[in-house]
């Protein structure tokens, strides 16, 4: 299966869903109960959002397991069902999942914490909470590994895990912010450093995704991102920069206006695109048709 991933990815471009955490909203979830255990409640709404993604275009779906590691389920006390909630969510997943797509087993960096000697976290530590998770989801049926996040650090960590302790592919995601200096990691690495160092670490597939910087700088960014690492490129940019409209969180791009731009995402490298944070099903439906055009051309 990740030979197949891989050698796809080499050939054409394949369409990554990845907020299913704010697609879930319309099927009713809450923004204070945790993700994982809200989906063990209500799989069917679950399931049925994954395959409305994989519908309208998309090749990759998650499990959207991104705070069901130890370090983050013990905020909401349920550190005791981190097993279960990622090997279940990988399970519901799989068997919503058309041939030819593939699952996502997400993995994020170790919030509210960092590794010694910034935060109290111990690399054993650390360790462990990663193999507990990756293991789970590897033996619920993902077909692959995304971790993501902003610790550069624990993210590679979590890397040599996959790839000691599976057959998976490991897909890095940076999470960047745009300032006076350009893009930055959380740490303060640039593109091409983030990039090298989860390369190292035995990334098959290098991105970017959320974070503060726009669909619009992507392009860029990914020219960026290749100065580090020879491997696949991933881009999930957020829908634009957010702000508050009413009270509300208000992601301002356009289903054609991100659509627009994935082809200069794809000419500068990458291989695996999406978005993250304000991107719906329509923003997918057209990229997903944008990129059935590219690969057409190239067929």
């Amino acid at each position: 299966m990740a030979t197949d991933i891989l050698t796809r990815l080499q050939s054409e471009v394949l369409v990554s869903y990845a907020p299913l955490h704010t697609l879930l909203m319309d099927w009713g979830k809450d923004l204070e109960s945790h993700l994982s255990e809200w989906i063990l409640d209500h799989p069917d709404e679950f399931q049925d959002a994954l395959a409305k993604s994989y519908a309208v275009g998309c090749d990759f779906g998650y499990t959207a397991t991104q705070a069901s590691s130890v370090f983050r389920a013990k905020v909401f006390g349920l550190e005791s069902r981190v097993r279960e909630f990622n090997y279940e969510s990988a399970r519901l997943a799989r068997e919503v999942t058309p041939e030819g797509h593939y699952v996502l087993g997400n993995v994020s960096a170790t919030n509210l914490d960092f590794l010694e000697p910034v935060g109290s976290y111990t690399k054993d530590y650390v360790i462990e909470g990663y193999t507990n998770q990756i293991m789970a989801l590897a033996e619920g049926g993902v077909q692959a590994i995304l971790v993501a996040g902003n610790q550069a650090d624990c993210l590679c960590l979590a890397i040599e895990i996959v790839k000691k302790r599976t057959n998976l592919p490991a897909i890095a995601h940076n999470v960047y912010y745009k300032g006076k200096k350009g893009f930055r990691t959380l740490m303060g690495y640039d593109p091409k450093t983030a990039s090298a160092m989860v390369t190292e670490a035995g990334a098959d597939v290098v991105g970017c995704s959320c974070g503060l910087f726009s669909y619009s700088d992507t392009t860029e960014l990914v020219h960026q991102m290749r100065e580090g690492t020879e491997r696949i490129l991933d881009a999930l940019p957020d829908a634009g920069m957010p702000g508050l409209v009413d009270g509300k969180t208000v992601h301002p791009a356009k289903p054609e206006e991100m659509a627009a731009r994935a082809p200069d995402w794809i000419k500068a490298g990458a291989r695996l695109v999406g978005g993250c944070c304000g991107t719906s099903l329509e923003h997918y439906r057209q990229l997903s048709a944008k990129v059935r055009e590219i690969n057409q051309q190239k067929a």
